[in-house]
């Protein structure tokens, strides 16, 4: 009985002969010959052949076609069977031989396939009658399987083809007990997963049964030629029984023959090529589902009307793929969104299969009305359904649990709102004088950020066009991405661009403290330390310096960042919960949290260079759900797809340096020179303090103010390094961890890019995204310390010992550190918060030069301001102010690369400026004309020292001709060109016409468009209550 073998699949052959129970209650029928399909994965076939070898009546030869390619060559063993007979002391009882062969099996399309290839070579009795099918994954759930299917084909001799009930390996619960057809599909119209409670056993005759332990006899195999593997495994039994049945045979299930069926492929625990999945991982089945049903959807209609089912059936999986986004399963969307093209390449077989259906087909689908769903059932079918469903996803709370799990939402909510008021508060009392006049049609404006006057029109285009105005009269050049953030908040405002600048300023204070709550709270469920949390990221944008020197990219970071990286532990079901509720994966979350990289890569670039590295770091650690976090990075690639697309074509030229730029105008306190930098002077250069020189400038106040920052910074980190000493939540632990040491490395390579050719010279990259990427891992590890942070869920109040008071202690602990540090942190903020030169503008053209421009899109005026006897700066102006849709990291970045051509219209410009501070010259009046300029704007500032320079450029235009004076005030002087008539004033639009109409940004518009579209259809969350997840 032993094979001789020693591959994997004889040795559980042989150890499962040896472990057969001796029975004299079994019988053979010499009639009957098993078939069993084994593949690579292995770990449901010792139980299928022991429960093969248990039934009652067994088989005369049981053939195991070996799929795994372990078999080289064919090898049979055998036992003998003593059955007892009723006259067993009249007469000696026959014995019986079970023949088991082991046969090869190569390259198996599918189970039918398989099947019709291990009979070829299968030494079979000619007695053989009928065929018992199994997968080696469908063992017969009882010993009277086998004996219940020959019955019925005893009493049923009309019979061609007998199937079984389904249920799951356990025995328990029902897959289906036959099916009916129904619109060119088969439907079981029993509820997959349902207890089974004989409530469909009065089934008999039906359309369609499964394959799995069915009992087909041989001629019924001959007649039909057999079973067409190019349905594959999951419609094969539905082509097949469709043939027995259009040609007038009956198709007949048993319900009391049970088969308990893993469906190990169908479920997603094998792949493909038959190998089991590792570490517990699902594969999705979609396609191979859906295109089954489409193959006998098509089969199932004359191949007259294809053409016409098919351009239907475009629009039909348009519109499935936008309702299964709404469902949260994007990858079947996209499936759905494949069935036409594989429709049409599945044509030439599909015509093949087609016409073996004609062949047999002798009675009309009239005729086999009793076999057919009709609307009634399919309704009830459908709502029983969806009502199982509900019941299985959803977590039965009793009202204890739900009223518990209330108050903690209500509480919970409550401290991040007063927070997030708090926050808001603080902002507005430092920052009252600007908060009036900017929503009053003013603009904010600092050291590095220019005011801005633009129409939403004009911001939209320069946002969406790979053209920029912020360099002479116009050159190609990627858009800053961080626009596409303005625009949007701009839509919200109105179109009044201003105020969405106002808007973002101060309302990030709030959406800072929600984001990082959201971050808190992957990591501890402690109100108290969520809050605090929160509060010190929004201490820490005080800190940076972001709001003293408005720093709205860095502000869009500080407000998406935390909130991107919580959604992406819910992703993957990696975060904390209230009791009794469990965390779970969710597609929802995923997409939520691409959506929300998407604004804090355009506003800094460089933060994508970190991100990809972390995202590595989150598939090594990730156990499960890794499908979730693969689709997360495409929204942000895809939004700033023209820098990248200008960084990979001109890397040569060294302009990967503009993914280290972003709108903000560099300045020496921020940006400084490019090095390479330790720690501790990235945290100098971070928070805008000057590195001690000797211990005497720590006592003063100002010292003793950093040095209070800077320990606190330090101690922070120490908090997260000792988080790495938990290990209920290690992998989270050291996800964070990742992340910041990927900031602190983008940090110090940003700290050693030049971006721009400044005034004081080479300007580096700014180190504020890296340190603020690092100081989001490092707090949200702080937050690990405090554990769970609530109080376990019980029915009954029940005492017990346990060490919570040294939890709370050390809870407390944490608590402390954060609210002082959060302290620290606004009041240095309220200390430097006036630094950076932050003011409102209410714009410097005035009301006559503001109306021209407003006039023309194409016209521009030159701002000039003599700083110095031999300075001079300019600004082309086609707004009120210089505008911030005009600033271009970009444009920077290829300066600093290439400096000024000649010819350039940068040169010519700066080469009139500089003839008219030295003397009167027509001929810098005329070139600026030429240039399509339609005045000069002279900024007189007051001081002493340029005013001298401006009174002498001031003269110097005056006395030249083709100029008109027209405003002067304290402010400045504005002068009008009159060589060309106003009509003909304006620059060459020849550029931004045909960048505007350029196919590659039609294209990227609408491919950004469409993807962030999908992305909201599967981000809005369902009012469903099986979806509700913790917040």
């Amino acid at each position: 009985m032993r094979l001789s073998g020693d591959s994997e699949i004889q040795q559980l052959i042989s150890d499962t002969l040896a472990q057969r129970p001796y029975s004299h209650d079994q019988t053979v029928r010499d009639d009957v010959v098993a078939v069993i399909t084994v593949e690579s994965d292995m770990r449901f076939f010792p139980d299928t052949l022991a429960a093969v070898l248990r039934q009652s009546v067994l088989p005369s030869t049981i053939v195991i076609a070996d799929c795994s390619g372990q078999t080289l060559q064919s090898v049979q063993t055998s036992f003998k069977v003593i059955p007892t007979q009723a006259d067993a002391l009249h007469g000696v009882p026959q014995e019986h031989t079970v023949h088991v062969q082991v046969l090869k099996v190569a390259q198996a399309r599918s189970f039918g396939d398989a099947v019709a290839k291990v009979l070829r070579n299968a030494q079979i009795d000619t007695a053989a009658k009928t065929l018992w099918l199994l997968h080696d994954d469908s063992r017969p759930a009882d010993p009277i399987c086998l004996e219940q299917l020959l019955d019925t084909w005893t009493n049923t001799p009309t019979a061609a083809l007998i199937g079984c009930k389904q249920l799951d390996w356990d025995a328990v619960r029902l897959h289906d007990v036959g099916k009916y057809a129904s619109h060119h599909e088969v439907v079981s119209l029993v509820v997959d997963g349902e207890p089974d409670q004989e409530q469909y056993d009065s089934r008999s005759d039906m359309f369609a049964v499964s394959l799995a332990g069915a009992l087909i006899p041989v001629n019924t195999w001959r007649s039909m030629h057999g079973i067409n593997a190019w349905f594959t495994t999951y419609d094969e039994s539905a082509d097949f029984c469709r043939r027995l049945c259009r040609a007038g045979k009956r198709v007949v299930v048993v319900p009391s023959a049970r088969i308990a069926h893993r469906r190990a492929r169908f479920e997603g625990i094998r792949t493909h090529d038959g190998q089991p999945t590792s570490d517990g991982r699902i594969i999705d089945t979609s396609m191979p589902q859906l295109s089954g049903e489409q193959k006998y959807l098509y089969t199932d209609v004359t191949a007259g009307w294809w053409p016409l089912l098919w351009v239907g059936s475009v629009f039909a999986c348009l519109f499935q793929a936008l309702r299964l986004l709404f469902r949260k399963q994007p990858y079947r969307a996209w499936c759905m969104l494949c069935m036409p093209v594989l429709a049409l390449l599945n044509v030439p077989p599909a015509l093949v299969a087609r016409h073996r259906l004609k062949l047999v087909q002798a009675i009309s689908r009239s005729q086999l009305s009793n076999l057919v769903a009709d609307r009634a059932q399919l309704k009830i079918w459908n709502a029983r359904s969806k009502a199982f469903a509900d019941e299985q996803d959803g977590v039965v709370l009793d009202p204890l649990a739900q009223s518990h799990l209330h108050r903690r939402l209500i509480r919970r909510w409550t401290y991040a709102l007063l927070a997030s008021v708090v926050a808001f508060l603080c902002l507005m009392v430092m920052y009252w004088p600007l908060f009036g006049p900017a929503f009053a049609g003013g603009s904010l404006y600092s050291n590095q950020l220019p005011a801005t006057d633009a129409t939403f029109r004009q911001l939209v285009e320069a946002a969406t066009t790979t053209w920029n105005f912020g360099a002479g009269t116009g050159v190609a050049a990627p858009p800053a991405p961080w626009l596409l953030v303005l625009m949007v908040a701009s839509v919200f405002t109105g179109g009044h661009v201003a105020a969405a600048v106002t808007s973002i300023f101060f309302l990030s204070a709030p959406a800072c403290v929600l984001s990082f709550w959201a971050l808190a709270g992957v990591v501890t469920r402690s109100d108290e330390i969520r809050v605090f949390c929160g509060l010190l990221w929004f201490a820490t944008a005080l800190s940076l310096g972001l709001y003293s020197s408005a720093n709205l990219p860095m502000l869009t970071v500080m407000v998406f960042l935390p909130g991107a990286f919580a959604l992406c532990f819910k992703a993957v079901g990696m975060y904390r919960t209230e009791q009794p509720v469990n965390p779970r994966a969710s597609v929802q979350a995923a997409a939520a949290a691409a959506l929300m990289f998407i604004p804090a890569v355009a506003a800094e670039p460089q933060l994508l260079l970190a991100l990809i590295v972390v995202f590595v770091a989150f598939l090594v650690f990730v156990r499960q759900h890794r499908m979730m976090l693969v689709l997360i990075p495409f929204p942000s690639a895809f939004a700033i797809a023209p820098t990248l697309v200008n960084t990979v074509r001109y890397a040569g030229n060294g302009m990967m340096r503009q993914l280290f730029g972003d709108v903000m105008v560099p300045v020496e306190q921020v940006n400084g020179a490019p090095r390479l930098m330790n720690l501790s002077e990235l945290t100098w250069r971070a928070f805008g303090i000057a590195p001690p020189t000797q211990w005497g400038t720590w006592f003063t106040l100002n010292g003793a103010r950093d040095a209070a920052l800077f320990i606190a910074a330090c101690l922070i980190t120490m908090l997260a390094v000792i988080a790495l000493l938990r290990p209920s939540v290690f992998r989270a632990s050291r996800i964070l961890w990742t992340v910041s040491l990927c900031g602190l490395l983008l940090a110090m390579v940003s700290a050693a890019v030049v971006i721009a050719a400044e005034p004081y010279g080479p300007a580096a990259g700014s180190v504020l995204p890296g340190v603020a990427m690092a100081l989001c891992g490092i707090i949200a590890n702080v937050a690990v310390l405090a554990g769970a942070g609530t109080k376990q869920f019980t029915r009954l109040a029940v005492e017990h010992v346990s060490n919570g008071p040294a939890r709370i202690a050390g809870r407390v602990a944490v608590a402390f550190v954060l609210a002082l540090t959060s302290f620290a942190g606004i009041f240095y903020g309220y200390q430097i918060a006036y630094r950076d030169g932050i003011g409102q503008s209410d714009y410097a053209l005035p009301q006559v030069a503001q109306e021209y421009l407003r006039a023309d899109a194409n016209r521009r005026i030159l701002a000039l301001e003599a700083t110095g006897a031999d300075t001079i700066e300019y600004a082309v102006m086609r707004t009120g102010s210089g505008d911030l849709i005009d600033s271009s990291p970009a444009q920077r970045a290829r300066e600093a690369v290439e400096g000024f051509a000649d010819g350039a219209d940068q040169t010519k410009i700066a080469r009139a400026g500089a003839q008219l501070l030295a003397q009167n010259d027509d001929d810098a009046i005329v070139q600026l004309s030429d240039l399509g300029f339609g005045g000069i704007y002279v900024v007189t500032d007051g001081h002493d020292a340029s005013g001298r320079a401006s009174a002498q450029l001031l003269a110097n235009i005056t006395s030249c001709s083709g100029v008109q004076s027209v405003v002067s005030n304290a402010k400045g002087t504005y002068y009008r060109f009159t060589l060309n008539p106003p009509a003909e004033q304006h620059i060459d639009d020849a550029g931004i016409v045909e960048q505007s109409h350029n196919p590659w940004r039609i294209a990227w518009l609408w491919c950004l468009g469409i993807i962030v579209f999908l992305y909201c259809i599967v981000a809005i969350p369902r009012t469903h209550a099986s979806n509700e997840e913790e917040a």
